[in-house]
């Protein structure tokens, strides 16, 4: 398994930037600390992982396209907005897409909170404004809906015409109705233990990607949830309403509920 490459790629341009920007510099700070893991040891030593400084996406489409001994299937966890306007880097190889999609209240809600505890914001948390805390480049893909940009891509340059949905919360309440239907459209047999593993560092050895992002996002408790899980957890809170959510996720949610809704039908489907 992949573990987000092409997001490695487009944060390495974006700490390139530099523009003083407080996301822009917890991404400097990123590489920073991926150069001096080389020289000691850490949680993820003896793994897979790779220098966070060869992720290009030249660089990440051919380690895609290279064939696994072994391995049947391939899997490649991604964030959609990082392969934005870079679409002739996708793989040129047999792919079937699958678009893991979450309500835009619940998705920018979760990633306010996540950019606060990255830049360690000072003040009052209501006046942090996530549009004028990431970079440029961020910004400007942030007013694109990158998730149905990409859907829409793979469909219509043949890529693949028949992408998979799934709704986020839909799977980890009902895992095994969700991943059962999943399994089947791959074409991959599925089993139970699929629904249980082991709460393991020695899994994410395992991983490919680069090992700066995994270190950092392990440490900063951005990955730790789901590193040391073993199960599916339900989701136990609602969706926010709209008049209890702050303007920067108004204005941003506004821009892709659209696409949200009309992927949302196109989901698999529960019953």
């Amino acid at each position: 398994m992949w573990h987000e490459p092409y997001t490695v790629a487009f944060l390495c341009k974006i700490a390139a930037q530099s523009e003083g920007k407080p996301i822009s510099k917890v991404f400097a700070n990123m590489m920073e600390m991926s150069a001096k893991l080389s020289k000691e040891h850490h949680e993820f030593s003896n793994s897979k992982l790779m220098d966070m400084s060869l992720f290009t996406y030249p660089f990440v489409q051919s380690k895609l396209e290279e064939e696994e001994p072994g391995k049947t299937y391939l899997f490649v966890k991604e964030m959609a907005i990082s392969i934005v306007n870079q679409y002739e880097f996708l793989p040129n190889v047999p792919t079937r897409h699958t678009f893991l999609i979450r309500h835009p209240y619940r998705f920018l809600s979760s990633r306010r909170k996540m950019y606060l505890r990255m830049t360690k914001s000072e003040g009052n948390p209501e006046d942090f404004d996530m549009r004028k805390a990431a970079p440029k480049l961020m910004r400007d893909l942030y007013k694109q809906d990158g998730m149905y940009m990409l859907w829409k891509y793979v469909q219509e340059s043949g890529r693949d015409p028949n992408p998979i949905v799934i709704d986020a919360d839909e799977v980890v309440n009902q895992p095994d109705i969700i991943l059962q239907k999943y399994f089947a459209e791959l074409g991959i047999p599925f089993h139970d233990k699929y629904l249980r593993w082991e709460e393991s560092l020695d899994s994410v050895k395992e991983w490919k990607g680069a090992l700066g992002h995994v270190v950092w996002g392990y440490r900063k408790g951005i990955f730790d949830k789901a590193i040391k899980s073993s199960c599916f957890i339900p989701s136990t809170y609602s969706r926010p309403k709209r008049e209890d959510l702050t303007s920067d996720i108004v204005e941003m949610a506004d821009s892709i509920l659209p696409g949200y809704e009309e992927m949302y039908k196109w989901r698999i489907k529960p019953t």
